[in-house]
């Protein structure tokens, strides 16, 4: 159960208890004691010719009285009561409860069981229905004034209203008197008679009690000032401000007199009613719908009533200082644990400004800090401290780490990273950097890494505050009142937070109930364990303290020992050198006896010596010119290995220097092309200059003309509108007479079903008297016969008084025999039922078992999709580092460091998507032909670049604009540039096959066309030559486009104007060329015979081009151009269609 749902459930039992403790009070306990009395004495008695279980009739028009209540209020009267649970789906369930009412209180289980005959079903003995009709009067009437008294007190919170807004009865008294006028004897007013008793009933549901009072806009729905007094009501419990309002409220002086209630009592509670500005918040401003004042009312409202009123300042204050104790306990706990006697508990002190808060603003700070004392966090504000989201997932995590759990929350924000003087965010960087980024400018390579991270900085929180959300709407009871863009990157607002964290403090504290057991639990554990580990640490600490001293005492002993040990060992080191000296002096002068002798061994060896070191230097002389020829042999390979090198490099640097220049003659074309572009402006403006009150006077012809054209549409949509009407109404008619035609012909079907019935009965009735008859004469036959047999029994029984115990066996067995058949048939069903049951739990297993390792086996290859991206992107990250390591020279990175200065200096609206709203937006909203023609050529270079920019404008609805500007041009100069880009715009966007059917759904689209063709049709000629020509031949390229599809092309050949049209355009375009080309084979003989050359005409070929039309940007070789030849345009359009030249 999710904790919305126990939440939910724990309210209802709490209105549950509130209403059983009303209805066990003393008063009413007396009052349904003397009910009770009266229905026993049959004072209050139930009509004998009402029959509540018997008549449907009548049962279900008690069933719809009694469904006339609100089904919550129902619900809890039926259920304090009876006193038990109905088990609903909801609070809203009316069948569950409409089959209590009809199971439980139109009829009793237990009556029928004490009356019920005991050999016939379904009859009952005399006194059932008088029995049944007090017990179902006593409830009803019960119900009745328990529900009214229940209203009365107010025992639901946000009080609903008592009855339905589309119920028959609007107050109890009209319940009881329409009850007892159908079914009670001898009473009037039953709910006079009822007060007499203890039991009176006043409410009255009044058409204030069933206002609307949600709100959808601030502006319009506070205007009344209704529900700013329920408001107070709700906030303040003052229930008598309602009887204040003027309800209606039609005028200006009712509106503002119910917004003077509100605010009466805001000033009563000494709120000061000032917006920002200082500026005082009255009543008319309210009522004028003045959007800033009345937001700032609001914000009074919710900052002086809300923390209040969803606070509980005792469970706060107690909440506080359980979790500074717990802190306290947790962290000493630590500190024994970790560091022993070395480390201190630090206590957190908050340094906030706290002067200007309430006292229940600055119980929720400290509430803030303490939880978040647990994860060494200190909360300083209610703004830039709650920007990242952190604080928002410990608060949750600490009371719910399901919903919310540590590892999800995201450490790295823009609070947790410093940032420099300069304002950009400091990173520790690698000693051991790229050398080939180093050579490039530290301050670009700063500037692209702290955007990066600031962006990965933005995407955590971001995740915070979505994981915030979806824990919150888990929870239930906090209202969405924050978005990461309003909080993230931005300084929050104060009251916003304030709010939001007194909803959330409610919630969590109200939820914390359910926990406090365990973590009182963990609580006392926590300071056991505490005692403990002191007890422990005091015990080591002595054990310590006798093992140091014992280990002093060894130490010291030792210490001794080893100096008396070094005196011994000096004077027996020092005997031994006396010892060593008398001996020297004993060998000197036996060494003065063997110098002469040694001498002569001396000279022997020195001659050995010199021959050795003689043969020592041949032997390096041979090493040393074996290592020059090594060293000569290696600097020849070196040169060698250079040589190879410089070829490489000088190979190379030409391959490098072939790219960059064509790197740099592209830029030169985009440059000289930009220029070109500036200097038609220029010169479009100094056109516009000089040609303004000419465009003036023609843009506003074109604007009456599409003022009177909009009308006429208006007009002839209306009128479509009510021929719509006429059909329905005229085929409704005859809906209608088919329906009565059918309801006579069911009426005749019953009618003879009926009289069917009756001559049945008829013929039943008859075949009874009949048997009657037969039964009474047969009687007398049947008595003879019962008296024979019963005198033949009686001396049969005196004959079998002696058998009687062995028939009495013959019984009980065939009885038990009868007992066992039926035992083994019961058993062979139960077999079968749990057969059938094991068989679909198997059956759900499997299906269970299958669908889980589908998605097992989704999740794996999701994995590995995701993983094998990652490792291709590595790859070509770490390639593209690789060669620029190895290949990058100082012209590459000069050129590298320009294209991304130009990145970065690129401004925001050139990017193609916000061109395409901008140009959209002054298509929609200009008329100056100067705007419309910018925002065409804006139009044209984003549809041929980008499908996305397609599918925008063929949402927005530019298109139809688009047609309407080619109807409404002329065949000026101006006219002509807009219908080129219009044609240009429209086929761009008819070569993407999603936004094809787009251009072709607008009305009359291929009139439009057709009428472009047959007016630039004289200037069919070269597209560089004449702008009439380029027109004729686009509109003949979209329109062969449009036409592509079968479908459309079908409609277009059952239309015989448009096929004439085109036909006739194919003539006028054949007859123009065979013209052309006349007189250019005669220029052409007449210059053959001057230059002796000859000329060989080129017979065009017909081809089917347009499935080779593609987007700009689907890069294809055989991708078809723009076809600049009207004769081949017309002919593709031909084709398309599908029809022949003559």
């Amino acid at each position: 159960m999710s904790l919305r749902a126990y939440t939910a459930r724990c309210r209802l039992n709490k209105l549950r208890r509130a209403a059983c403790r009303l209805f066990t009070s003393e008063t009413m306990v007396k009052a349904i004691k003397r009910l009770e009395f009266e229905i026993e004495t049959r004072r209050l008695l139930v009509r004998k010719d009402r029959h509540l279980w018997k008549d449907i009739g009548e049962r279900q028009k008690v069933l719809n009285w009694l469904l006339s209540y609100n089904p919550l209020w129902l619900r809890i009267g039926l259920e304090t009561i009876y006193g038990e649970l109905i088990a609903l789906e909801s609070n809203s369930d009316i069948m569950g409860l409409a089959m209590f009412i009809l199971s439980r209180l139109l009829w009793n289980p237990d009556i029928a069981a004490e009356y019920r005959h005991p050999t016939v079903p379904h009859l009952y003995r005399d006194g059932h229905e008088e029995a049944l009709s007090k017990f179902t009067l006593k409830k009803l009437l019960l119900l009745v004034c328990f529900l009214d008294h229940a209203k009365q007190s107010r025992i639901i919170d946000h009080d609903p209203c008592l009855f339905c807004k589309d119920a028959e009865f609007k107050n109890s008294k009209d319940v009881l008197l329409a009850f007892s006028r159908d079914f009670l004897s001898g009473e009037g007013d039953l709910s006079r008679h009822l007060g007499f008793l203890g039991l009176p009933v006043s409410h009255v549901q009044t058409p204030l009690d069933e206002f609307d009072f949600a709100v959808t806009n601030l502006a319009v729905d506070l205007q009344c000032g209704i529900r700013l007094v329920r408001t107070m009501e709700l906030l303040t419990k003052n229930w008598s401000l309602s009887k204040k309002l003027r309800v209606p409220a039609i005028s200006r002086l009712q509106k503002m007199h119910n917004v003077d209630v509100a605010l009466h009592v805001l000033k009563e509670r000494g709120i000061q009613l000032k917006d920002e500005c200082g500026a005082s918040i009255e009543s008319r401003d309210i009522v004028d719908r003045h959007r800033e004042r009345t937001l700032a009312l609001l914000w009074k409202i919710a900052f002086a009533f809300q923390v209040d009123v969803s606070l509980n300042v005792e469970q706060l204050e107690e909440e506080i200082s359980f979790l500074k104790n717990t802190h306290n306990i947790k962290t000493k706990l630590a500190t024994l644990v970790s560091c022993s006697n070395q480390s201190k508990v630090r206590k957190t002190s908050s340094t906030y400004s706290s002067e200007s808060y309430s006292k229940n603003v600055k119980l929720l700070m400290d509430w803030v800090n303490a939880v978040c004392g647990f994860y060494n966090t200190k909360v300083e504000n209610f703004t830039v401290s709650f920007s990242d989201g952190r604080v928002l997932c410990y608060l949750i995590h600490h009371y719910h780490p399901c919903y919310v759990p540590l590892e999800a929350v995201s450490q790295c924000t823009t609070q947790t990273v410093e940032c420099t003087k300069t304002g950009t965010v400091a990173l520790n960087s690698s000693s051991e950097s790229d050398t080939s980024l180093n050579m490039l400018d530290g301050t670009f390579d700063q500037t692209i890494t702290t955007s990066v991270l600031y962006k990965e900085l933005l995407d955590n929180e971001k995740r915070n505050f979505q994981l915030i959300n979806t824990a919150v709407s888990d929870l239930g009871g906090i209202p969405a009142m924050i978005h990461h863009s309003d909080m993230s990157n931005t300084i929050p607002d104060e009251r916003v937070v304030i709010t939001y964290l007194s909803f959330l403090c409610s919630r969590l504290l109200d939820l914390r109930k359910e926990t406090r057991a365990a973590r009182l639990i963990q609580s006392v554990w926590r300071k056991y364990r505490l005692n403990a580990e002191l007890k422990l640490h005091q015990e080591k600490d002595k054990a310590a303290r006798i093992i140091q001293s014992t280990v002093i005492n060894f130490l010291s002993h030792r210490r001794i020992q080893k100096k008396v040990n070094a005196a011994i060992f000096i004077q027996k080191h020092w005997r031994r050198y006396l010892a060593e000296r008398k001996t020297l002096k004993l060998k000197k002068a036996k060494l003065e006896e063997t110098k002469s002798e040694s001498a002569i061994v001396i000279q022997a060896l020195f001659r050995g010596f010199k021959a050795r070191q003689l043969a020592g230097k041949m032997r390096a002389a041979r090493t040393i010119q074996a290592w020059f020829r090594r060293y000569r042999a290696r600097k020849e390979y070196t040169a060698v290995v250079k040589a190879t090198c410089v070829i490489q490099g000088y190979f190379k640097s030409k391959r490098q220097r072939t790219w960059f220049l064509k790197m740099k003659a592209s830029t030169v074309t985009i440059q000289r092309r930009w220029r070109e572009t500036l200097t038609a402006r220029t010169i479009l403006l100094q056109f516009l200059a000089t040609k303004k009150q000419q465009a003036a006077c023609l843009i506003q012809a074109a604007y009456r003309g599409f003022k009177e054209r909009h009308k006429f549409h208006q007009q002839k949509a209306a009128a479509l509108v009510i021929q719509k009407h006429i059909r329905a109404r005229q085929e409704g008619r005859l809906e209608c007479i088919k329906y009565i035609k059918t309801r006579k012909a069911a009426i005749k079907l019953q009618a003879f079903f009926r009289g069917w019935l009756v001559r049945k009965k008829i013929l039943d009735q008859k075949q009874k008297k009949r048997l009657l008859c037969f039964s009474a004469a047969a009687y007398h036959h049947l008595s003879a016969i019962k008296i024979q047999r019963a005198f033949r029994i009686h001396l049969v029984l005196k004959h079998a008084q002696m058998q009687i115990s062995s028939v009495l066996c013959i019984q009980r067995w065939f009885r038990a025999r009868l007992q066992q058949q039926k035992s083994l048939q019961d058993h062979q069903k139960i077999i079968k039922i749990q057969r059938m049951v094991r068989r679909w739990l198997k059956q759900r297993n499997e299906a269970a078992t299958t669908i889980q390792r589908a998605v097992r086996k989704f999740l794996f290859y999701k994995q590995r999709r995701k993983l094998k991206n990652g490792i291709i992107k590595f790859q070509a990250l770490w390639r593209g580092y690789s060669w620029r390591k190895k290949n990058d020279t100082a012209k590459t990175k000069a050129l590298r460091r320009s294209l991304e200065m130009a990145n970065k200096e690129s401004k925001e609206e050139n990017k193609l998507c916000n061109r395409t709203a901008v140009a959209i937006d002054y298509l929609l909203k200009y008329k100056h032909i100067s705007y419309i023609l910018a925002a065409l050529k804006h139009l044209e270079v984003v549809t041929r670049l980008s499908p996305l920019c397609c599918e925008n404008m063929a949402q927005s609805g530019a298109i139809f604009t688009i047609f309407i500007l080619i109807r409404n041009c002329n065949r000026s100069i101006p006219c002509m540039e807009v219908i080129k880009y219009s044609v240009q715009v429209l086929l761009n966007v008819s070569k993407y096959e999603r936004t094809t059917q787009a251009v072709y759904e607008v009305e009359n689209s291929v009139d439009t066309l057709l009428d472009l063709l047959q007016m630039y049709r004289e200037k069919a000629g070269d597209k560089t030559s004449e702008k009439g020509g380029s027109i004729f031949t686009k509109t003949c390229c979209l329109l062969a486009i449009l036409l592509k599809d079968s479908k459309r092309a079908s409609d277009i050949r059952s239309t015989s104007r448009a096929a004439s049209r085109i036909h006739s355009l194919y003539r006028l375009t054949a007859r123009k060329h065979k013209m052309d080309a006349e007189r250019t084979l005669s220029k052409h003989k007449m210059h053959t015979s001057v230059s002796g050359s000859f000329f060989v005409p080129v017979t065009p070929v017909r081809t089917k081009v347009v499935s080779r039309i593609k987007p700009d940007w689907v890069l294809r070789k055989d991708n078809m151009q723009e076809i600049v030849d009207p004769l081949q345009a017309i002919r593709m359009v031909m084709d398309t269609l599908g029809t022949a030249y003559h």
